[in-house]
C-alpha cells in the first residue's frame, strides 16, 4: 500500500468517526394529500420518526432538502482529498452498479452535488464526505448489490438533513444521540426507498453484509459506541418499514 493510499486510508479512517458512515427516474413519491392531514415534521429522534405519518416524511424530503454544498466548497473538498488512492479501473459488474447510482441520485436531488469516488482502502463501507463525495472502498462494490448499494447511499442523503446535529454531538462526544441519529439515516433512507418503489430491506441486508466483513476482518471498530447495534438497526428498519406500508 502507497503512500497515497495509507493518506487516503486515514481520510476515510476520520469520515467514518467524524463525518458519518431502485431504478428510479422521478422524484420521489408523495402520498395523496388526503391521506393524512398535513403535519409538521420535526427530526428530535428516531420514535419521533417512527411516529410520523408517512406522507409527511415524504413531503419533508422534497421541502427541507438541504441547499448543497457551493461549487467552491465542493472543489476545496477534492482538494483535500489524496490524489493516490482512487480506483478508475473498474470492472463490468461495479461500474453497472454505479451507474444505478445515478438514478437515486437524481431523484433525491443530488446527482450533480456528489462525486462519487471508489477507493482502495482495506475496510467496506460507505461514507459521505464534506457533503460533497460520496466514498466507496472498492470492496464494496465487491460485497453489495447494486440494489444495496443505492439503499446504503440512501443512507448517506439521509445525514445531510441532521449534518450539523451529528457534528455537535460528535464535538461533545454524546455517543447516544450518535447512535439514534444513525437511525434517523436509516429511517430516512427507508422512506426514500419506499417511495422510490424499492425494497427497503435492502438497506438491512448491504449494512449486515458490511458489518459482517468488517468484524471478519478487523474485528470491534474504535467508534463502536457512536453506532448502535446490527439487531437494533434491522429491529428499527423492520418498524420503519412496516409504519409507512
Amino acid at each position: 500500500m502507497g503512500n497515497g493510499t495509507r493518506c487516503l486510508a486515514a481520510v476515510v479512517a476520520s469520515v467514518f468517526v467524524s463525518g458519518t458512515v431502485l431504478l428510479a427516474t422521478r422524484p420521489i413519491a408523495e402520498m395523496s394529500s388526503d391521506q393524512f392531514p398535513p403535519e409538521t415534521v420535526t427530526l428530535t429522534t428516531s420514535l419521533n420518526l417512527l411516529a410520523t405519518n408517512p406522507t409527511a416524511l415524504a413531503r419533508f424530503l422534497e421541502t427541507a432538502r438541504p441547499a448543497p454544498v457551493s461549487p467552491e466548497d465542493k472543489a476545496h473538498a477534492l482538494s483535500t482529498l489524496p490524489s493516490e488512492g482512487e480506483v478508475t479501473h473498474l470492472d463490468a459488474s461495479a461500474r453497472k452498479k454505479l451507474a444505478a447510482l445515478a438514478t437515486l441520485l437524481r431523484a433525491t436531488g443530488r446527482e450533480s452535488v456528489y462525486e462519487i469516488r471508489v477507493i482502495a482502502v482495506p475496510q467496506a463501507g460507505v461514507a459521505i464526505y464534506a457533503r460533497a463525495v460520496i466514498l466507496i472502498p472498492e470492496a464494496t462494490l465487491k460485497l453489495v448489490d447494486a440494489e444495496e448499494l443505492q439503499a446504503l447511499v440512501a443512507h448517506e442523503v439521509g445525514h445531510e438533513y441532521i449534518w450539523t446535529d451529528r457534528e455537535r454531538s460528535f464535538n461533545v462526544a454524546d455517543h447516544g444521540r450518535l447512535r439514534d441519529l444513525e437511525l434517523m439515516c436509516d429511517g430516512l433512507a427507508i422512506v426514500m426507498l419506499q417511495g422510490l418503489g424499492m425494497d427497503v430491506s435492502r438497506l438491512m441486508s448491504g449494512v449486515q453484509k458490511i458489518d459482517r466483513f468488517n468484524r471478519e476482518r478487523f474485528g470491534t471498530a474504535n467508534n463502536e459506541s457512536d453506532y448502535p447495534p446490527l439487531a437494533q438497526r434491522q429491529a428499527f428498519a423492520r418498524a420503519m418499514g412496516g409504519a409507512i406500508r
